[in-house]
């Protein structure tokens, strides 16, 4: 198994290829957009004051419904709809109405502001759904989905999914689901929520925080360079004290290197399931194609994925995530592998259509297909591309 740290340098972000790539947003890249849900109570706020000030060098975009508590380096902000407060430490803070995201996110993305991340922490009744597609339809060059958190209270868990049912499709959508104040839960109390979670999200990455301290590099994509010197999560007795143990929930990465070039069929059907605390996935791999194989820089969120044309760096996914297991990361490529003298046929390529990210000024005229499926999980039955004039007729050449 090789190691992350293995020609990646500190702070550089997972899978960056030649290990040249860092957090920050590269000239004519689209602006990561990081969607932060949670019902009232649970710390997204406080999360998002986490990672605001533990990024220090970056300039974040926190579009929020409300931000009177959002409080970096001891800085008030303040200010009304569309208005646009800097902050010391770079980060630029704003507050929209729903209807006007899209609008939004595209002048956050103008390169002459610089910002190499912009978060969005939603209302607590907010649809994950609803908000997943608003930033799909974002034109694609503009900004891209960096991944889905939902953050839930260990204690009221189960009492906010009697009260509020529609919190199971909510971890369904989640790429990454943060437990947070297990300081007033034992570690079997834990488990018995990881187990609640994963009954609706089976992979999903789960990461117990007390005072919802996320480590940044995790939510920013970027490699750990040493494991956690000391655990982040304490559990307690249910009374705030009385420690029972640790857990180290620091996220770990894996680097994976497949054998040969892969099967496009076979290799959708793995990204559709990843293996269990995979949160995101970076690098460069090679496609058996009709034509011969080509090169893709490949991108995965949770089941969200993105292929682009041209892949360059080194050959191999890196895998970041909580509480991998990671032989079974190394080896979850490994069937999507060709065999030897097996051949491709010319339509294995078209299920790759809908993750497909083009430059700004390519032309597709399959685009207006596409669109309408990308916030779809990567699965058989999602990637049979339908006609929106028609929504019973579809093709199964499309289907991976």
């Amino acid at each position: 198994m090789a190691s992350l740290n293995d020609g990646l340098r500190h702070g550089h972000l997972a899978g960056g290829g030649d290990g040249t790539h860092d957090a920050h947003r590269a000239p004519g890249e689209p602006l990561p957009v990081l969607v932060l849900t949670g019902y009232l109570g649970a710390g997204k706020t406080t999360l998002l004051n986490h990672l605001l000030s533990g990024a220090p060098g970056l300039r974040i975009a926190a579009i929020v419904n409300d931000f009177g508590e959002i409080d970096v380096d001891a800085t008030a902000v303040a200010g009304r709809v569309d208005s646009m407060v800097s902050l010391a430490n770079g980060c630029v803070c704003c507050e929209v109405d729903a209807g006007e995201l899209g609008e939004t996110l595209t002048r956050l993305a103008d390169p002459e502001l610089g910002l190499d991340l912009a978060v969005i922490e939603a209302s607590g009744l907010a649809e994950p759904p609803v908000l997943s597609r608003m930033v799909h339809d974002v034109p694609r060059h503009v900004a891209r989905h960096a991944g889905m958190v939902q953050v839930v209270d260990a204690e009221g868990l189960d009492d906010a999914m009697t009260r509020h049912p529609r919190l199971a499709a909510h971890l369904a959508e989640a790429d990454l689901v943060v437990v947070n104040k297990c300081d007033l839960v034992s570690r079997e109390r834990f488990g018995e929520l990881r187990a609640t979670i994963r009954a609706h999200a089976p992979r999903v990455a789960v990461l117990p925080a007390v005072r919802a301290a996320v480590q940044a590099g995790l939510l920013l994509g970027m490699a750990p360079d040493d494991p956690p010197a000391a655990p982040a999560a304490t559990y307690g007795g249910g009374h705030g004290h009385g420690e029972h143990g640790h857990l180290h929930d620091g996220y770990t990465a894996v680097t994976v290197t497949p054998a040969g070039p892969l099967h496009p069929r076979r290799f959708l059907t793995a990204v559709s399931a990843p293996p269990t605390g995979v949160y995101r996935a970076k690098g460069a791999l090679t496609l058996a194609g009709a034509d011969g194989p080509r090169r893709y820089d490949v991108a995965l969120v949770g089941r969200r994925l993105e292929l682009r044309a041209g892949g360059e760096g080194p050959e191999g996914l890196v895998v970041i995530g909580v509480e991998m297991d990671d032989d079974e990361v190394v080896r979850f490529l490994d069937e999507s592998a060709l065999d030897a003298g097996e051949a491709v046929d010319a339509s294995a390529m078209l299920g790759l259509h809908p993750y497909l990210v083009g430059e700004p000024d390519s032309s597709d005229v399959e685009e207006w297909i596409y669109d309408e499926q990308r916030t779809a999980p990567v699965t058989g039955v999602a990637a049979m591309l339908a006609d929106p004039e028609d929504p019973e007729a579809f093709d199964p050449a499309f289907t991976p």
